[in-house]
Order: C-alpha cells, then structure tokens, then sequence
C-alpha cells in the first residue's frame, strides 16, 4: 500500500558523500519509518547510466511508483562566489583518489557549472500538466541557485489554484520542523518533501540518524496538529493560518 506520512524525502544528491552507505541507508530507514524514498542517482552506489538505461525503463515492473523528473534548468550558470569555494576545494583532491573512490558518479566539473532553479510558477505548473505530469513539486531548488528566489512555500498556494486538482501538488525547500509540514498542508499541498536534514542525520548516524530526523518530524507534526484541534491529515485547511 502506499504510505500515508506526508513527509517525503527528496531527490536529493550526495548520500554517498554523507555516508559510506549512501542511498542504500536511506532507503532502508524510509522502510523503516514507511516513508516514501525518491532515489537520485547523482553521487550514488549505482552508475547513472544503469539507472538510465536499465531502472527507468523497467520502472514499473520493479516496484517503483512514480518517476521523478528534474525540468528546470534553462541554461548553464555560474554563481561567481561559489565557484572559487569548488575550485580550491578541488585543487586538494588527489585525482587517483577519485578515481578510486567508489562513487561512480563523482564529477567535480559537474558541480560547478551545472545550476537548477524549480517550478514556482502557476504558468510552468500549466506547462507541466499539459505533458502529461501527474504530479508537480514547489520549488526553488533548495534556495541556494538564483538570487533573491521568493521561498517555495510563497509560491504554494498560487500552484495549487492554477491546477485546481488535476495533479498533485507536493513542496519542498525549507521544511525543517513539524509546523512547517503543517503550513504547507494547509497551504493545499498534498504532501512535502525535505531533503538537507535527511543529509544531516544521515551524515551523522547512517540508517539511524535518517529514521531519528524522520520520527522527529512526524512526532511533531502530530504534536502540532493536536495544538490546533486537529485529529487526522484530512482535517488540516487554511483556517489554521494567520495572515497578517
């Protein structure tokens, strides 16, 4: 069955960075806590070109639910502060390290020029629906891309009333406590997605530390909602909300 936790964790790359376990840890610790788990083959155990060439097409046939796709990046930018960070960074790397290290997609080029920002907008959310998507994630790709990006959850409510139920709309960027899970339900989000505390605690405890980060999060939320009256997922709507 699928999972009812609204608490997804993200495309995020780099858990093997994290981790010596990498994705695999997570996983299992989105087993654990039957969260669901969306795999980024960026910085994995598994080369992408399996991923692309054997995963994707069998996608249905193997267990997975959805196909997640990254569609938001119009060109090729380099932030001019963050640039020289990964250059000297990369001037420590012994390169037979890398060549050795067992992170097959390791691309220390990749990180610098490659730059995202995501859907914000009710035009890119109409877009997307009429390819063909059955879901859109709110998002500015973790704010750390474009400068002066408004915060996904800004952006929420206005995506939700241009699909006006034809997908599902999810959210992600910035979710860090109960309460923040709570806003974006409230908001009309179907569910939200986070991805850097899923790196901390990975990075800080393996299987372990995920689950921790993800019962923290759903314990809260349960908290919260019991401070504003609320005894089922269903119940969450904008009256909850102040706005000023």
């Amino acid at each position: 069955s699928i999972y009812e936790l609204p608490i997804l964790i993200a495309t995020s790359a780099c858990h093997c960075l994290a981790h010596v376990d990498g994705e695999v840890a997570t996983a299992r610790a989105a087993t654990e806590t039957q969260c669901i788990f969306t795999y980024n083959s960026t910085f994995s155990n598994m080369p992408e070109e399996k991923v692309l060439q054997t995963l994707v097409p069998q996608a249905d046939k193997t267990g997975y639910r959805a196909i997640v796709i990254t569609c938001d990046q119009p060109h090729e930018r380099i932030r001019d502060f963050v640039l020289p960070l990964f250059e000297e960074a990369s001037k420590n790397i012994d390169p037979e390290l890398i060549k050795n290290m067992s992170i097959p997609n390791l691309n220390i080029p990749c990180i610098i020029v490659k730059q995202r920002f995501g859907i914000l907008s009710p035009i890119d959310a109409e877009l997307v629906i009429k390819y063909g998507a059955n879901g859109i994630i709110v998002s500015n790709h973790g704010s750390r891309l474009i400068d002066t990006a408004p915060p996904a959850i800004q952006c929420l409510e206005d995506v939700v009333n241009a699909v006006d139920g034809r997908a599902e709309v999810f959210v992600d960027t910035g979710i860090r406590s109960g309460t923040d899970v709570l806003k974006a339900l409230a908001l009309g989000a179907r569910a939200v997605l986070i991805s850097r505390p899923i790196l901390y605690g990975l990075a800080c405890g393996g299987q372990d530390g995920v689950r921790r980060v993800l019962d923290i999060l759903k314990r809260e939320l349960v908290y919260d909602m019991a401070c504003c009256g609320l005894t089922s997922i269903d119940q969450i709507n904008k009256d909850i909300l102040y706005k000023h």
